[in-house]
C-alpha cells in the first residue's frame, strides 16, 4: 500500500502548525543558520507576497524560542548551531488596523500590550516608540538576557494608502519613530529581522539604523524563500508523478510546464531561479495550470501607479535596463514604477553587467503566469475595469474567431468592446490612434498569439 503523501501547506504561516501537523516542508533552515549563528545580527529583506515571509519570520521565531523539538530532521537540528532561549517581539505590521493614523498608533499599542501580557510585564500606556522601548529593556531585565526583535510587513501601513501620499507619509513618520527604537535599545538586542514587499529608503523609514543589513539581493541568501529546482524535483517528486498521470504525459514534460509557468525569479547576480512557492503548491493541489498567484488579487497601489506613470507597456514585452541603485530604495515621495514592479514580482532580473564599477540589470517578466495576468491587469485599468469577467469572454472569442478566419465577427466585437470602454477613462490629451493602439496590443497580448505593436526594418516600421 503507497504512503499518504504529507499535505500542501497552502497558506500555512506558522512554523509550529506546519511541523506538529505534518505539512511538507521544504527545508530552509541551512540559509537560516548563517542569519542565526552570528552573536548578534540585524537584517532587512524584502520578497513579494505570497512567497513565504511570514513563515520565515514564524521559523526565526521558534529558533530563539529554543523550541528544537520542532526542528528535530531538520539540517539545522544536526548542525552546531548553540540552542538558547530569548525573549522574542513579534510584530505582524499586516495585523494591525491602519485606517488612518491614529488607528495605527492604537493598533501599534495594543499589540504591545498583548505581548508584554504574555511575559507577565505591565506597559504603562504611552506613544507606541516608549512602550516598544520599555517592553525591550523590561525583557532584557527580567529575563538576564538581550531581545529578539521580529517585525513582519513593515511597511504594510504605508503601502495601504500609497495612493494617498499626505497620508503615506503620516503613515511613514509614525513608522519611523517606531522603529528607531531598535537602534536606541541596541545594547539590549540580539536579533533584529524586518521583512516587507518595498525597500523604502532607510532615510525615511530605518533612519540610525546603520547596522540593518539589506539581504535582499545577496546571492547566499536567494533562495531562503520561494522553492528550488532541486527542491521542486527531491521533495514534491510524488506530486509531479501524480500531475504528469493526470494530464497524461511524462513527468519531464510537467516540469517543463512548471518552470515555464511559475519559475523564472531570480533575486540576486546568482543565476539561482526560485519557483513561486504560493503557485506551485496550489498546482500540485488542483492539478491544473492557471494564474494561481494573481487570482489573489492584483494590489491596488500598483494599478495607482500604472495610471500615474502610464508607461511604455508594450516596452515590458523586452528586457528594462536600469542602474542597481535604482532598485536598492525608494520613498514615499516619490515612488517609481519599475522597481516597484521588481519588488512585487511583477518583474525580476534576467541578466545583469557592471561597468566603472556601476551595476546595471536587465529585468522582465519572470514567467507565462506573471507575463499574462499583469497583461489582464494593465487591461483593467485602461480598458473597462469595473467589468473584468468581460476581459476573458472578450478575448477568448476574439481568439476564436482568428483561429477559424471568421475576421468579420472579429471586427465587430473590437468595436463593441471598444465602445463598451467609459468615456471617462480615456484620458483627453490621448483621445486618438495611441490609447485605442494601447488597448488593441493589450486584448491580443491576452491572447496566446505573439503581438508586435511596431515592426522595425531598415524600410522604416509597420504597425
Amino acid at each position: 500500500m503507497a504512503s499518504k503523501l504529507k499535505d500542501l501547506p497552502i497558506g500555512v504561516q506558522t512554523f509550529r502548525e506546519m511541523i506538529e501537523s505534518l505539512f511538507l516542508y521544504v527545508d530552509k533552515t541551512r540559509e537560516i543558520y548563517d542569519l542565526v549563528s552570528k552573536p548578534k545580527a540585524a537584517y532587512f529583506l524584502s520578497r513579494p507576497r505570497r512567497f513565504g515571509k511570514s513563515l520565515l519570520v514564524s521559523t526565526l521565531e521558534a529558533i530563539f524560542k529554543n523550541e528544537r523539538e520542532l526542528f528535530k530532521g531538520l539540517w539545522l537540528d544536526s548542525s552546531d548551531y548553540e540552542w538558547r532561549e530569548y525573549p522574542v517581539i513579534k510584530l505582524d505590521i499586516s495585523a494591525v488596523d491602519k485606517n488612518s493614523v491614529e488607528e495605527l498608533r492604537e493598533g501599534l499599542k495594543r499589540l504591545l500590550v498583548k505581548i508584554a501580557a504574555k511575559y507577565e510585564i505591565k506597559l504603562e500606556n504611552l506613544s507606541p516608540s516608549a512602550m516598544l522601548s520599555d517592553l525591550i529593556s523590561e525583557l532584557a531585565k527580567k529575563h538576564g538576557s538581550k531581545v529578539v526583535v521580529l517585525v513582519d510587513e513593515y511597511d504594510d501601513p504605508i503601502i495601504k494608502h500609497i495612493s494617498n501620499p499626505e497620508l503615506a507619509l503620516q503613515m511613514r513618520d509614525l513608522l519611523h519613530d517606531f522603529y528607531k527604537i531598535i537602534k536606541s535599545e541596541d545594547a539590549n538586542i540580539r536579533f533584529v529581522f524586518l521583512t516587507g514587499v518595498s525597500k523604502f529608503s532607510r532615510t525615511s523609514i530605518f533612519s540610525g539604523l546603520n547596522n540593518l543589513s539589506n539581504i535582499s539581493m545577496q546571492e547566499k541568501y536567494a533562495s531562503i524563500v520561494g522553492i528550488t529546482q532541486e527542491e521542486l524535483e527531491r521533495d514534491f517528486s510524488p506530486y509531479l508523478d501524480l500531475v504528469a498521470e493526470k494530464h497524461k504525459t511524462t513527468k519531464d514534460r510537467i516540469l517543463e510546464q512548471l518552470k515555464h509557468w511559475y519559475n523564472g525569479y531570480r533575486f540576486s547576480r546568482a543565476e539561482l531561479k526560485v519557483y513561486n512557492p504560493f503557485s506551485t503548491l496550489s498546482l500540485f493541489d488542483t492539478m491544473e495550470f492557471t494564474n494561481f498567484w494573481f487570482a489573489t488579487g492584483t494590489p491596488s497601489y500598483l494599478v495607482s501607479l500604472v495610471k500615474q506613470h502610464n508607461p511604455d507597456l508594450a516596452a515590458y514585452d523586452r528586457e528594462i535596463s536600469v542602474n542597481g541603485d535604482f532598485l536598492n530604495s525608494y520613498d514615499v515621495e516619490n515612488v517609481p514604477l519599475i522597481p516597484v514592479l521588481y519588488d512585487t514580482g511583477y518583474l525580476t532580473i534576467k541578466d545583469y553587467s557592471v561597468r566603472n564599477n556601476i551595476t546595471r540589470y536587465e529585468l522582465a517578466y519572470p514567467n507565462f503566469e506573471v507575463k499574462t495576468s499583469l497583461t489582464e491587469s494593465f487591461l483593467r485599468v485602461y480598458g473597462d475595469e469595473s467589468r473584468p469577467e468581460r476581459i476573458s469572454s472578450v478575448t477568448e472569442k476574439l481568439e476564436d474567431f482568428i483561429l477559424s478566419n471568421q475576421l468579420a465577427d472579429f471586427m465587430d466585437l473590437l468595436k463593441s468592446y471598444f465602445a463598451g470602454i467609459p468615456y471617462e477613462l480615456i484620458p483627453v490629451k490621448t483621445l486618438n490612434e495611441k490609447y485605442f493602439h494601447l488597448v488593441f496590443y493589450l486584448l491580443m497580448r491576452v491572447t496566446s498569439f505573439r503581438v508586435n505593436i511596431e515592426d522595425r526594418s531598415s524600410s522604416g516600421r509597420v504597425d
